[in-house]
């Protein structure tokens, strides 16, 4: 397995820079994330100081890792151990060869890039915090319109992507909330996603314009050869390193791993604890959101242990003083 330091620069405009394979090489034509392989000696954030300035005269100040990859190409198998670059001096051109460019996140996701460089575009448009509901234990009016005010404050302090959760909620019930949140996301900018069952929520989100939907682990096995609406976003909520390899399976496009630490919401369960999290998320393939006793102050010690970024309900559920705002 070779393994490769990858390092994902983007300028204050939202652009991300691709460099194109040279003719003659693996791919010759696609394109990447700048970066190259990990020499004998060599870490992977010195591999990738060394390799941004050979192919792009450019200094890294800073930088944080954002997922680790294996993919299995035909001809090898790849580690590729991603860094976004927070700081760098000097201006990225071609030393090598390669050509350039910084492209726009739909230019980014239309790209000809390479497969093992696809879970890397999934990282890059989901957010750094991803807020869940709290269970509305019922639609009773009054109820219904604390939560509903909750929820308008906590969309308020920046909240890019929210999953709707509530369990045991009848469907036309479920439906009718999904309605009205819906409408609060999209006044607020916010990606909407709907928990529950894949026949009940799949078509709803559909109908409703939502971003996509979550499924609980247990409902992985009947993703497969399911009809999915082309476009939605895909998420599962796994508690095991085991879990995370099903939903890969499952052809999900990201998850939640937890509980990272112990909860009054999860007793019946172990905590993974920082390091079970890392180890687990290194075999993952996918973007993984740490989850369980978790705040936004939790969000650099996830980033250092490959987590996407945070989760929760607590730790995010209408705290005015709190900002939500993404880091990227």
């Amino acid at each position: 397995m070779i393994r490769v330091a990858v390092g994902v620069l983007q300028r204050d405009d939202g652009r991300t820079l691709l460099m194109q394979r040279l003719p003659g090489t693996f791919r010759e034509g696609q394109w990447e994330c700048p970066g190259g392989k990990i020499e004998a000696g060599e870490d992977s954030l010195q591999a990738l100081v060394r390799e941004l300035h050979e192919e792009l005269g450019i200094k890294v100040g800073n930088a944080r890792p954002r997922i680790t990859l294996r993919h299995a190409y035909p001809e090898k198998t790849v580690l590729l151990e991603v860094w976004q670059v927070t700081q760098f001096t000097g201006q990225p051109h071609n030393l090598e060869g390669h050509q350039l460019r910084w492209v726009t996140p739909a230019e980014l996701r239309r790209s000809e890039t390479l497969d093992a460089d696809r879970p890397i575009i999934t990282s890059l448009e989901l957010p750094d915090t991803y807020v869940i509901t709290p269970t509305l234990a019922t639609d009773d009016a009054s109820e219904s319109a604390q939560w509903l005010k909750q929820l308008e404050l906590t969309l308020d302090q920046g909240v890019s992507l929210l999953q709707l959760r509530c369990p045991g909620w009848s469907p036309a019930n479920f439906a009718r909330l999904a309605k009205t949140v819906a409408r609060y996301c999209d006044a607020s900018g916010t990606k909407l996603l709907l928990n529950g069952d894949p026949e009940q929520v799949l078509s709803l989100s559909e109908k409703l314009g939502a971003a996509g939907c979550h499924f609980p682990v247990r409902y992985l096995d009947r993703l497969t050869g399911m009809q999915r609406p082309d476009g939605l976003l895909i998420g599962a909520s796994c508690h095991s390193a085991a879990e995370l390899a099903a939903a890969a399976s499952a052809d999900v496009d990201f998850c939640v791993l937890g509980p990272v630490l112990p909860t009054a919401s999860h007793r019946q369960r172990s905590a993974l604890n920082w390091p079970g999290f890392e180890d687990a998320v290194k075999k993952a393939n996918l973007p993984v959101f740490a989850l369980g006793g978790l705040a936004a102050g939790d969000l650099e010690t996830a980033w250092q242990r490959g987590a996407q970024g945070v989760a929760g309900i607590s730790g995010f559920w209408s705290r005015r003083s709190t900002s939500l705002n993404q880091h990227r």
